[in-house]
């Protein structure tokens, strides 16, 4: 074996391993809600794939108000559940939102 390849797998193990240990960091800053959200998609859509991505989005909005970096990606326990009607579809995300950064209280509303 060339010392090339050495030094090359070398770097390749180092970078794996790096790659590794800051995902497990991160994941260890994550704080999750105490319990699931459930959003349903708007509407019933005529492709499945638009199904997901509207509850989805829908679950992001409600997520984004308890931890403001929230994503899918990064919930706790994800859920996806559809219905079909015809050719059309409709889905719910449920899932415990998570993230790093809690989101701002809403000020109180003025009458």
């Amino acid at each position: 074996m060339s010392t090339a390849a050495s030094i090359v797998r070398s770097a390749l193990g180092a970078a794996a391993l790096f790659l590794v240990l800051a995902s497990a960091a991160e994941a260890e800053e994550l704080q999750c809600a105490d319990k699931k959200i459930k959003a349903w998609g708007l509407g019933f859509s005529p492709s499945p794939e638009q199904s997901v991505e509207a509850a989805k989005k829908e679950w992001l909005a409600k997520a984004v108000t308890i931890y403001s970096d929230a994503k899918w990606e990064t919930a706790k326990e994800p859920d996806m559940m559809c219905v079909s009607q015809g050719l059309y579809s409709k889905c719910a995300a449920t899932a415990v939102p998570c993230g790093v950064t809690a989101a701002a209280a809403a000020p109180p509303k003025q009458n």
